[in-house]
């Protein structure tokens, strides 16, 4: 049961309304014995727009152990089920409601009657608490600890990095293959293991890793996506001050054994988009964007955090000015061929223009693309969707809303559900990875899906 962390409104109100149950009778107040209704609890976290959700009101200080009553209410917004409920003393009842089939926060109230059979005297508490109403969600890790960095499922399992000692950083992937099934750790010993990515066929994983805490920074590195350990991972790509300072975002494509990494090329420099082929080491990596490119407007610009489309002849990044430094400056994101040495034309032009826009992913159709943005009013990320031949921003749909930090969208290999982290269940509070349908409704039939 989720207990709600919305914000309370309207506390002891003196007033019956129309809801689960119409049985009003004469208001008094006993003072410190009355009833108190100290929460209201869902079972789904936020409640689900157009589906039944159960409600549950917790009510404490019944000292007197009188039979309560409740009575629910949402001033005609959504449809109760239940006519009329009745519950012993110090026990929760709970309610039937489904809200409209719109996201949105609705006002939901609930009344408690206890009766002094003694005195011949009934008491009312009543509260009323805005619901956040959302999108339909899976949830497929439940742990305390940070999860971040995930892989779009592979071979039917969903990868991700978690981390294992807030203090210092020290990370692990794992992979698990069911919502809420056992977690299997695929690394070990390394000091941090994030960013993972698997090749499609599922024979490879690779991953951003630092082996000892005194590594400056880490490396890029293959496994078995069974696991494995620093003395079976392959090095793929090795940090190096002066051609691997900035080491980021390795992406397989969605077929084969290249994928996708940005890095600088001299000295700390602004890193931009290479490929390599992990199925053969000794070949070595190409850049996406010619060294001939510098002298045409590139100086100065990175690229970052890249992701490949469906066809894989292209790829989608962030881009910044004055990268890692306090001058950071988002360019937006931006659209490059996937072929070697074929963005000839430069300076290249921002596809997306939106300075909050981050963690792309593009549908395996083409079609679509998901990111990551925080309204400059927000505190927390939320994920939105935005046809591939669009570059006006206005024409995105938002997909996660509510007060939680949704980030790392990836798609699923039909194109059909997002994956993504976000901190939405217990009550908003640890992380976790989740699934949802495309736009967010996750209703398992496309015909009721209002899918762009």
């Amino acid at each position: 049961m989720n207990f709600h962390r919305g914000l309370w409104a309207g506390a002891f109100l003196l007033l019956m309304l129309p809801g689960c149950s119409q049985d009003n009778k004469t208001l008094n107040v006993e003072g410190a014995y009355a009833p108190v209704i100290a929460d209201v609890g869902t079972d789904h976290q936020p409640v689900w727009r157009g589906a039944a959700n159960r409600l549950t009101a917790l009510v404490q200080n019944n000292v007197r152990g009188y039979p309560l009553k409740f009575h629910w209410s949402a001033a005609g917004v959504g449809q109760f089920a239940d006519t009329a409920l009745t519950g012993t003393p110090d026990l929760v009842a709970s309610c039937t409601w489904t809200p409209p089939d719109s996201i949105g926060v609705y006002p939901v109230t609930v009344s408690v009657e206890a009766y002094d059979e003694l005195n011949k005297t009934s008491f009312f508490t009543t509260r009323t608490i805005r619901m956040f109403v959302d999108n339909a969600y899976v949830r497929w890790t439940k742990n305390e600890r940070i999860q971040l960095d995930i892989a779009p499922p592979v071979q039917g399992k969903i990868y991700y990095s978690e981390i294992r000692n807030s203090t210092t950083g020290e990370s692990d992937v794992w992979s698990v293959a069911s919502p809420l099934g056992t977690p299997q750790q695929i690394t070990s010993q390394f000091f941090t293991a994030t960013s993972p990515t698997v090749q499609s066929d599922g024979s490879r994983l690779v991953f951003l890793g630092r082996r000892r805490n005194s590594d400056v920074a880490p490396s890029i590195w293959g496994v078995s996506p069974s696991g494995g350990d620093t003395t079976s991972a392959i090095l793929n790509v090795k940090f190096n001050v002066s051609t691997n300072g900035n080491l980021g975002s390795p992406r397989f494509g969605p077929s084969g054994s290249l994928f996708l990494y940005c890095t600088d090329s001299t000295s700390f420099s602004a890193p931009r988009p290479w490929i390599r082929d992990a199925g053969n080491l000794s070949v070595a990596p190409f850049r996406l964007i010619p060294a001939s490119a510098n002298p045409a407007g590139e100086q100065g610009n990175t690229y970052w955090n890249g992701n490949w489309n469906g066809a894989g002849d292209s790829v989608v990044l962030e881009s910044y000015v004055f990268f890692k430094s306090t001058a950071q400056e988002s360019r937006g994101l931006f659209r490059l061929s996937a072929l070697p040495l074929s963005n000839t034309v430069a300076p290249y032009t921002a596809w997306l223009l939106d300075y909050q826009a981050t963690d792309p992913d593009w549908s395996p159709d083409g079609q679509y693309m998901v990111f990551t943005r925080k309204s400059p009013s927000a505190s927390d990320r939320d994920i939105w969707i935005i046809p591939a031949n669009s570059s006006d921003v206005t024409t995105a749909i938002q997909v996660t809303q509510g007060p939680a930090d949704d980030s790392h969208p990836r798609f699923s290999s039909d194109g059909n559900s997002i994956f993504f982290i976000s901190n939405r269940t217990d009550s908003y509070g640890s992380n976790g990875v989740y699934e949802t349908e495309r736009r967010g409704t996750n209703v398992w039939s496309v015909s009721e899906f209002d899918r762009p």
